[in-house]
């Protein structure tokens, strides 16, 4: 190895060093930790999954949820964890006894007045920053889904939550599992220290294929109730904060990451297809373009779409002077401005990053190392949340508007069931920012 290569290595590996510390060795300790699941829909209980195969001495102890029939979901899919013949679960990871069941919109409040020392929380996003709030000042660690809110009001309440749990000591991890992800964090290492020169415009992209409805189960299947509405959360913009949100959160989280500062303006565009009936398929919208200007002519161009039938592309790229990093959960690379492969992770038995994040967060709680990561996934969802207010709009504004002057807040005054009207779809030109 000659004297520049072993230099260029010792940048990469300072820059690797700088990134937060996760380590990925299995948390150690002789104590189960209890853990309960605060809405127990597919992602919530995926998420035991994960949590269990990141560390076999948890043992989940309660469940709540709105709805009686996704509890017994969550106790079919266990009982299909255990007896699975490809990677079967600890039955001794499951004790969930029928006095630690809750369902109604209390729930979550009688859920943590248990011993739970660790809260899954996987409920629509709207309702995440107020449990996230009750579970804190319950004195519980969480590991809460992405994104943590759908406007400015929720957004604001996360950042007080990260000084509560700063406050009381408590680890929060949020679902922004790419920052788990070793190849990402080689990839985002060796940018830093400097292998792509200086870096020109970013890009980031989720274009889904996926999309859906939930018909059963529903007793009342009007789409102006709230019944209707909480189970389809994820087509109704007050629930979700649109697939933008919800879903590209993901790709946005990644860029703040590799820049390490925020946007100043915000210009957005976007739509729906005419053929989506409403209020049976939501209010959403179809597809999203939004450019984030970072200042000094760097930019980061993001879009977003989720259709069926429409081809799916889910990567990040930072474009530089010397390069460009490619980032996506199957590739992770660095080429040149010729589109020679400089670097690539090698993708053979790369740990799961849907496990590492629960590995991180049960080592915090282990060890007594506090760490919070609510900055992090409130920081995300504003730039998400930035993105669709713009689009909506059809205006450009400053990036700091957003959380010093929007009063913005999709949070029912009641959450109660009955008749909830569907707000008609945003209007560009007359969409107004609040």
């Amino acid at each position: 190895m000659n004297r520049r290569d072993v230099l260029k290595a010792a940048a990469v590996a300072g820059a690797y060093a700088a990134l937060p510390k996760y380590s990925f060795a299995a948390a150690k300790g002789s104590d189960k930790l209890k853990v309960g699941v605060i809405g127990c829909s597919g992602r919530g209980i995926a998420a035991v999954r994960d949590m269990i195969n990141a560390d076999r001495n948890v043992e989940v102890i309660a469940l709540a949820d709105l709805f009686p029939d996704r509890i017994d979901y969550a106790l079919d899919r266990f009982e299909f964890y255990k007896n699975n013949k490809t990677k079967p679960l600890p039955a001794d990871c499951f004790n969930v006894k029928k006095e630690m069941i809750f369902t109604g919109w209390d729930a979550y409040k009688q859920l943590l007045q248990t011993d739970v020392d660790l809260v899954i929380h996987a409920t629509p996003p709207v309702f995440r920053p107020m449990h996230l709030k009750a579970c804190l000042e319950a004195g519980k660690h969480v590991f809460i889904e992405k994104p943590g809110a759908v406007d400015a009001v929720g957004a604001r309440q996360l950042y007080e939550c990260a000084d509560l749990a700063d406050k009381k000591g408590l680890s929060v991890i949020g679902g922004i599992q790419r920052r788990f992800h070793k190849g990402y964090m080689e990839g985002i290492a060796r940018m830093k220290a400097g292998e792509l020169g200086d870096i020109t415009s970013t890009q980031a992209v989720w274009l889904n294929s996926k999309f859906f409805i939930q018909k059963m189960r529903l007793q009342n299947p009007d789409p102006e109730s709230m019944e209707y509405q909480v189970r389809n959360w994820f087509i109704f913009t007050w629930a979700s904060g649109d697939c933008y949100v919800e879903q590209h959160v993901h790709n946005l989280d990644i860029i703040l990451w590799g820049l390490e500062k925020k946007p100043i303006m915000v210009n957005g565009l976007g739509g729906r297809r005419w053929d989506l009936p409403v209020p049976q398929m939501g209010n959403r919208f179809s597809h999203f373009a939004v450019d984030f200007d970072f200042g000094n002519n760097l930019h980061c161009y993001s879009y977003s779409r989720r259709e069926t039938g429409a081809q799916e592309m889910v990567q990040e790229k930072f474009m530089g002077t010397k390069g460009t990093l490619e980032l996506s959960l199957q590739r992770q690379r660095i080429i040149d401005n010729d589109g020679k492969t400089l670097w690539e992770m090698p993708q053979k038995d790369l740990p799961q990053c849907l496990e590492e994040e629960h590995k991180v967060l049960i080592e915090a709680i282990r060890s007594g190392k506090q760490n919070n990561m609510i900055r992090e996934l409130a920081d995300s969802t504003v730039m998400a949340i930035a993105g669709r207010e713009s689009a909506y709009a059809g205006r450009a504004f400053k990036y700091d508007w957003l959380l010093a002057k929007s009063q913005k807040n999709y949070l029912p005054e009641n959450c109660q069931f009955g008749k909830k009207p569907v707000d008609g779809i945003p209007i560009p030109g007359q969409y107004t920012l609040s």
